[in-house]
């Protein structure tokens, strides 16, 4: 009998819950006129930048001098966002936040969009990544937020 009395009671519980959670959408009212427009709304993409600071959804930097030593960062915003620095000219190697925080506000720092000269896109990289310009092999590729997809290569 307690099982009859228990069942009836959480049904009504259920039932009750279940209407007072209910819109009564023939009675909704228009918007007043002077309400704002969807047309400030920002993209996932201008949210990310905003949220990050830069313009790249991922950054891949090799850069190789004598001896193979090498400086090499890598950003990923997708997803939970990945980064990784393996630096052999002053012996660092970081990974996850601490590479993050590395790196984060050296791209904040980056100025070149998509339509910038390969010349502009080293020295400006070097400079700011505070690496020396006697490499013999620089490679950059960098996805910016729109998509494009740029490589900037040079061999010395």
């Amino acid at each position: 009998m307690n099982k009859w009395i228990m069942t009836a009671i959480v049904m009504t519980l259920t039932t009750g819950l279940a209407a007072g959670c209910g819109t009564d959408n023939d009675n909704l009212s228009a918007p007043p006129e002077n309400a704002p427009q969807n047309e400030g709304t920002t993209t996932d993409v201008e949210n990310e930048q905003s949220t990050t600071g830069h313009k790249f959804t991922k950054f891949d930097l090799e850069v190789e001098y004598e001896n193979r030593v090498k400086y090499e960062a890598e950003y990923e915003g997708e997803g939970n966002g990945e980064a990784e620095i393996e630096d052999n000219v002053n012996e660092v190697s970081l990974k996850g936040d601490e590479a993050y925080t590395e790196l984060s506000p050296r791209l904040e720092q980056l100025k070149f969009d998509s339509n910038a000269d390969q010349q502009e896109v080293i020295t400006q990289v070097l400079e700011i990544f505070e690496l020396k310009d006697d490499y013999k092999e620089f490679e950059l590729e960098v996805t910016f937020e729109d998509g494009t997809v740029k490589k900037y290569e040079e061999k010395k």
